[in-house]
């Protein structure tokens, strides 16, 4: 098994140079109940025990964040947090003052005026969710991702024409539908060329 690649070129307008970047393609989808069946699978727990924990942890979760903490799912750190997120600039004021002002003339508006912190109102936020994945798992996952280049003939650029690989053992000719959990017809790849290469996720 490996994370299937594809190298691509892109030009950063920003640098003005050329920059070339891989993408995942070819992922495919392990569904809930095939997670649950894995899960279980030499436990003494059945896939139904995992699924019923599985769904209360979507139930019970949001209630718990909602009351300002931070809950810890895993043994190694996995955590869940609330976050909040909003904003008013200087410019979205005074677009919302001239719209007050537009509305009744004869207030006494300063469109003009400056931003202060009483101009963010608790309406204008959103409450999120926010994730840290224990460094152990990244680290863990590092060690054993293997890396595959597709190959694709092609006349953009997208790629070079040439199989190379990455990774302790790979092998060029395997299945690349090892897994029979893993749905084949699923392909949820970056197929998307980000243009700029200005996503930071792409460049990873």
């Amino acid at each position: 098994m490996a994370l299937n690649v594809q190298m691509y070129k892109v030009h950063n307008y920003l640098t003005n140079e050329d920059i070339v970047m891989a993408r995942l393609v070819n992922q495919q989808v392990l569904d809930f109940n095939a997670l649950c069946d894995y899960l279980a699978d030499g436990s003494t727990v059945t896939a139904g025990d995992v699924a019923a924990v599985m769904k209360q942890i979507e139930m019970r979760l949001p209630l718990i964040l909602g009351l300002n903490a931070k809950v810890v799912c895993s043994p190694e750190g996995l955590t869940f947090r609330p976050k909040v997120s909003g904003s008013i600039t200087q410019k979205q004021l005074k677009a919302k003052l001239q719209a007050k002002l537009d509305a009744d003339p004869s207030a006494d508006i300063d469109v003009n005026r400056e931003l202060t912190v009483s101009d963010l109102s608790v309406s204008d936020l959103t409450a999120e969710i926010g994730i840290e994945l224990p460094k152990k798992w990244t680290e863990r996952f590092q060690s054993k991702a293997e890396f595959k280049r597709i190959r694709v003939d092609s006349s953009d650029g997208s790629e070079e024409g040439s199989n190379g690989s990455s990774g302790s053992s790979e092998n060029e000719n395997e299945n690349e539908n090892e897994n029979p959990n893993l749905n084949p017809n699923e392909n949820t790849g970056g197929g998307d060329n980000p243009g700029g290469g200005d996503d930071g996720e792409d460049e990873d």
